[in-house]
């Protein structure tokens, strides 16, 4: 039997379902109450139950989709030695579509932290855990200025990732290599061949 709490989660959980779909489809500015509550099936008055403003519940729903996709980049580069771990970053990135509902979601989540304090605050605090997850992993891989080119290729990848969404053929481009020499990581990169990278977010 679902108890109340549990009840409660699941309903929360279908909010932010609702409103990352919304901010995807509408952008950020134009998601309400009403079509949360709609795309939902519930009644208005359950959303302001959950979430005191409809702004809170964008932020929300907006930072459960960074972790998530953080997450899954820490979980596809675990146990990955230097070279094959940047080709699974590349390949992370090349995943992206801009029509897809997370990289939309993200774009509008990156422009509205610049709006909302709230959400630049988490936001920078959740970016500066992976980049220290990155950090650890490049180190472990040899790197011999580990955190600098952390914060390097995590913006290399981010632009990567804007490109895409704006120039299809940014998408052909190989990029192995040049983040082999942003990292230092060259085909002959010294350090343990499998190591664990450090930016769990769950």
């Amino acid at each position: 039997m679902v108890t109340a709490a549990e009840q409660g989660d699941q309903t929360r959980s279908r909010l932010m379902d609702a409103a990352a779909a919304l901010i995807a489809e509408r952008g950020w500015g134009a998601v309400s109450t009403r079509l949360v509550a709609e795309r939902a099936g519930v009644r208005s008055g359950v959303v302001h139950y959950h979430f005191s403003t409809v702004n809170d519940l964008l932020i929300d729903a907006g930072l459960r989709v960074m972790r998530g996709e953080t997450q899954r980049l820490a979980d596809a580069v675990t146990g990955e030695s230097g070279r094959a771990g940047l080709e699974v970053l590349a390949a992370a990135v090349d995943s992206y579509r801009p029509d897809d509902e997370v990289s939309l979601v993200i774009v509008e989540v990156m422009l509205a932290a610049s709006r909302h304090e709230r959400l630049r605050t988490e936001l920078g605090a959740l970016l500066r855990t992976h980049r220290e997850g990155v950090t650890h992993w490049l180190r472990a891989q040899g790197s011999t200025d580990a955190e600098a080119s952390a914060a390097v290729l995590m913006a290399a990848l981010d632009g990567l990732f804007l490109h895409r969404i704006v120039d299809d053929r940014a998408a052909a481009l190989p990029i192995g290599a040049p983040l082999q020499r942003i990292t230092g990581l060259l085909e002959s990169a010294q350090g343990p061949e499998r190591e664990e990278y450090e930016g769990d977010h769950r």
